[in-house]
């Protein structure tokens, strides 16, 4: 492992500020980075792959062995105190480190697997943060081969969703399509069946546990649901005192289902 340096540099106000400024999205896609926040996502951000180029850590923080790993991966490391560190988070307590780290190329569809399963997640103009976050984790956790958001949908690499993954965002392909009226296409390009999610009430769907073993799985607002017409619809049966489910809790149990369907067929 890569010893830390006795003594690291003290992080500038222009090197805190360019930190800060990654809480935008505009300085996001000009830079081609974006913030991670503290050293369980850095550590699955670095594990996965990603380059982190700039990390500034609290000195009571600096033997870390994810600041070594930072280290050895090719990035700057500098010290600042916990005030002047705070003020780059959004966070009303900061966790004492933080990163601008590389973001990933556009995944593709065409880039899913072959064979008799496979899972795509598409996410239609879903905005909470922490929503998208946690599907985007539960994505990866069932062995998503990718997702995609459509228009209107939270950034994938903003701070609050980048600290809702806890660094999952970047072990997997995160993409991209430029309307709704592209999911049938998308789907068709990689031999998908689509299946929307929608509340017992919004359709006469399936039961969560038929989701066809090569799917897309569509994922909407909880109330206006996914703008197709004519695709699959799927249901999660619940208490009718309840209207709906949290699309992120829904988007969970769906792809844990399919999860256990095809790990049940192998």
């Amino acid at each position: 492992m890569t010893a830390i340096p006795p003594e690291l540099p003290a992080a500038t106000k222009a090197e805190l500020a360019h930190l800060r400024a990654l809480r935008a999205a505009a300085m996001r896609r000009d830079e081609g980075q974006c913030l991670v926040e503290g050293g369980r996502a850095l550590g699955e951000a670095l594990s996965a792959g990603a380059r982190a180029t700039f990390v500034v850590v609290e000195p009571r923080l600096a033997g870390e062995p994810v600041v070594a790993r930072a280290i050895a991966a090719g990035a700057r490391v500098a010290v600042a105190e916990s005030a002047r560190l705070g003020r780059v988070s959004d966070r009303a307590h900061a966790p004492g480190l933080v990163a601008s780290v590389q973001i990933p190329a556009p995944w593709s569809v065409t880039a899913t697997p072959a064979g008799s399963t496979a899972l795509v997640v598409g996410l239609c103009g879903l905005q909470d943060p922490g929503n998208v976050g946690t599907i985007v984790r539960s994505a990866l956790a069932f062995g998503a081969a990718g997702v995609l958001l459509a228009p209107g949908t939270a950034d994938p690499f903003g701070p609050k969703v980048v600290r809702a993954t806890a660094g999952a965002v970047f072990g997997l392909g995160i993409g991209r399509v430029q309307s709704d009226e592209e999911w049938l296409a998308v789907a068709a390009e990689a031999s998908l069946e689509v299946a929307a999610a929608a509340a017992p009430n919004q359709a006469e769907g399936d039961e969560a546990s038929g989701l066809p073993p090569r799917c897309l799985l569509l994922l909407g607002h909880e109330t206006r649901g996914v703008p197709m017409i004519g695709v699959r619809a799927v249901t999660i049966a619940h208490d009718a005192g309840v209207e709906s489910l949290n699309v992120a809790m829904a988007g969970a149990i769906l792809m844990s289902r399919w999860y256990d369907s095809v790990r049940a067929d192998r």
